[in-house]
């Protein structure tokens, strides 16, 4: 096994065993969706696929993409464990470019993956296939999360650390001035968002920002996005 292999599998079960450790998780993640049928959903930049588990287990079933290459290698064994096995699959892929037909899920989720995409294109891709009034669950990086990394690094002398995090800010700005996401190496292909820019963003896609949901914080808000009808 290659260490990136491994890299990956650990991560990914850690992820898993953290959301399975904090029953409060599941609970609120279907207490947020309270009122919206569920019956198919995809996690975007899935690991192991632990975001699926509450509403796996209430029978939609539930698709996990990612870029990794192991994609699924740990998620088919742990779903299998729990005996949810079934309607749960996995599939490597990328936000840009879902592999799936239109209005093909009630549900989309996306944790802190909207950083490292290109926003408007991902975006367009969960609109796609969400079928009209389906639900986005949404979690971003924003700008005080690299501001406080630029910080840490500063205190901890990591030059190189404080040069990525000026970057993404630089990008982050740029995007934010001229609504133009930067995609090149400099300044940062990755980004950070605001509600202010992911309010534009949303309503370019044909979403609509709901509400925040119980998780958000400062550097990572998260956010319930509904699709429109029209």
């Amino acid at each position: 096994m290659s260490a990136s292999v491994s890299g990956f599998d650990q991560y990914a079960r850690g992820a898993w065993d953290r959301f399975v450790n904090d029953p409060a998780r599941a609970r609120a993640s279907l207490d947020t969706l309270r009122g919206i049928k569920v019956e198919r959903v995809l996690d975007i930049g899935c690991g192991a696929g632990h975001e699926l588990l509450p509403f796996a287990g209430e029978g939609a079933f539930a698709v996990g993409l990612d870029v990794a290459p192991e994609v699924g290698r740990a998620g088919r064994q742990l779903f299998a464990e729990r005996g949810q096995g079934a309607n749960v699959t996995f599939i490597r892929g990328t936000a840009e470019t879902l592999p799936f037909p239109q209005g093909a899920f009630d549900l989309v989720i996306c944790r802190l993956v909207l950083p490292y995409t290109d926003n408007a294109r991902a975006l367009k891709e969960f609109a796609r296939v969400l079928r009209p009034g389906g639900a986005l669950l949404l979690k971003i990086h924003h700008a005080r999360f690299y501001v406080r990394e630029f910080a840490r690094a500063l205190m901890a002398r990591k030059p190189l650390t404080m040069i990525y995090a000026a970057r993404v800010l630089l990008a982050g700005a740029t995007y934010h001035l001229t609504g133009k996401q930067p995609r090149s190496y400099f300044p940062s292909s990755e980004t950070f968002q605001t509600r202010w820019l992911l309010k534009r963003e949303v309503e370019r896609a044909g979403f609509r920002i709901q509400s925040c949901l119980p998780d958000a914080n400062h550097l990572t808000p998260s956010f319930l996005i509904i699709k429109q009808n029209g």
